[in-house]
């Protein structure tokens, strides 16, 4: 900090407060107020009047904070939140729109504080999609806003619209992955308790106010000494917490298998769309995810697609001779027991699940996970020899040779690539990296696995989603 934007009222006043010595601190900017106005002693007043709940007065200074230099990204937030408080609704939603987030805390603040004024200005459909983006974010410090989120007052009328409230093919891909199973555990439990902030406050049974102690600012928590001392009033606190929460996660587990729904009935376009475009291994994918999460879905059902023939006709040979070993490997349970599926699950199969490219595939995965480098290699590249249009076997092997310095044969299995998936900027790289004798990896922090997918896979096809959305609109008829 240079001492430029050095705050000499700042450490005081808060000072002051985190003591609880509240009419010290509020002496202390009413002092500075009435002497020369700067964006020191105005953004003192903001965090003074926002603590201590005096939101008409903070709003005021807002204003004035944001007519002068350019304002920080906390004071803009603390602003916002000031106006919000202040009744100020519309001013408190354009302020926090116009703000660009840059970090990961920040950005949760900004779309949960989205999220709330959406919804109380009946913007219903943004707020959700704010909300769920609010999931993407891992929480930093002790606000947890992936559990306020169930009991805030401000998104009390998004829960109650959402079983309703029109999900479309494009809200569904961008969300079917957030880890909705994580989220509804995270909230399973009544406890720790869920602060409440000021509107809150406006909507409770008002003898529960005696519990609260303030915390995080502008929100309460359970004063311990007033639990003791209230044990009843505490009970139904509790109680109240839970007849909101409750249901709100009942509605977001309803949501979750909606989107999952939308996605999952798009799979065997998806696979179209992929095979379409010689990305064999994605398409693939789409075709198992059909076969395992759509209602009904069989092998016979499945429509004729070019590019697939192939793959759909060692799937049916697989069925007929053992439907149970078929399902074991498309459903990648030998993740559970790497070792086992080795020495005995695989030896035990039938001949033709047991030669098949996915048992060549997955013995790789699973030798590549124990470190067994050689025995990887040679799987997929068996794999590779009865699914030469499929691009993830051929990947995995050039990465392994690679990393063992192995470059003409890397060269050798790269050359054998579909050109279309060379339209990744990941197999582009790859190719390069290989050629100029660079090891390369695929990161599974850059290209997330999804458990449902969806065109882009994880990013690994950067776009693809939008395109597979536009490629659609093409052929959905007009309605006047």
């Amino acid at each position: 900090m240079t001492e430029k934007n050095i705050n000499p009222h700042w450490e005081e006043a808060t000072a002051l407060l985190d003591l609880g010595l509240n009419a010290e601190a509020l002496l202390l900017v009413e002092r500075v107020l009435a002497g020369p106005l700067d964006r020191h002693v105005l953004a003192t007043a903001l965090e003074v009047f926002t603590r201590l709940g005096i939101f008409d007065r903070a709003a005021q200074v807002g204003d004035a904070l944001l007519k002068g230099v350019d304002c920080s990204q906390d004071e803009i937030f603390r602003i916002a939140l000031a106006y919000n408080y202040a009744g100020r609704l519309q001013d408190s939603y354009d302020l926090e729109k116009i703000t660009t987030a840059h970090s990961n805390d920040a950005s949760v603040v900004r779309l949960y504080g989205l999220a709330c004024k959406a919804a109380r200005l009946d913007r219903h459909t943004e707020s959700l999609s704010c909300l769920l983006s609010c999931f993407r974010y891992h929480n930093i410090g002790s606000w947890d806003a992936h559990r306020k989120i169930f009991l805030d007052s401000e998104v009390a009328t998004l829960w109650e619209k959402l079983p309703t409230l029109p999900i479309n093919l494009r809200q569904a891909i961008r969300y079917c992955n957030l880890p909705f199973d994580e989220i509804l555990e995270h909230n399973a439990d009544t406890f720790p308790l869920r602060a409440v902030d000021h509107l809150d406050l406006l909507v409770m049974p008002p003898r529960f106010k005696k519990l609260l102690q303030p915390a995080f600012n502008t929100c309460f928590d359970v004063n311990p000494r007033m639990e003791a001392r209230h044990p009843r009033i505490y009970r139904d606190y509790v109680r109240w917490q839970e007849s909101l929460v409750q249901p709100r996660l009942e509605a977001f587990r309803a949501l979750r298998d909606r989107v999952r729904a939308i996605v999952i009935g798009q799979q065997v376009h998806f696979a179209q769309f992929q095979a379409s475009r010689g990305r064999i291994a994605c398409a693939r994918n789409h075709l198992v995810c059909h076969l395992e999460h759509s209602p009904e879905a069989t092998l016979e059902s499945l429509p004729d697609i070019e590019g697939l023939r192939p793959l759909v006709s060692e799937f049916r040979e697989q069925y007929a001779e053992c439907p149970e070993a078929f399902r074991y490997l498309i459903s990648w349970q030998c993740k559970r027991d790497p070792e086992n599926f080795i020495r005995d699950v695989h030896s035990e199969m039938p001949v033709i699940n047991h030669d098949s490219g996915y048992a060549q595939l997955a013995l790789g995965c699973m030798q590549y996970g124990l470190g067994n480098t050689a025995a990887a290699i040679e799987h997929w590249k068996a794999c590779a020899d009865k699914w030469p249009e499929d691009d993830a076997p051929l990947m995995n092997t050039a990465m392994l040779l690679s990393s063992e310095d192995r470059w003409d044969e890397a060269n050798k299995i790269i050359d054998r690539l579909p050109d279309q998936c060379l339209q990744s900027t990941l197999w582009k790289n790859a190719c390069n990296a290989i050629r100029e004798r660079r090891t390369f990896t695929i990161s599974t922090k850059i290209y997330a696995t999804q458990s449902i997918p969806t065109p882009t896979f994880g990013g690994l096809y950067s776009g693809a989603d939008e395109e597979f959305l536009m490629e659609q609109k093409k052929f959905t008829p007009m309605k006047y």
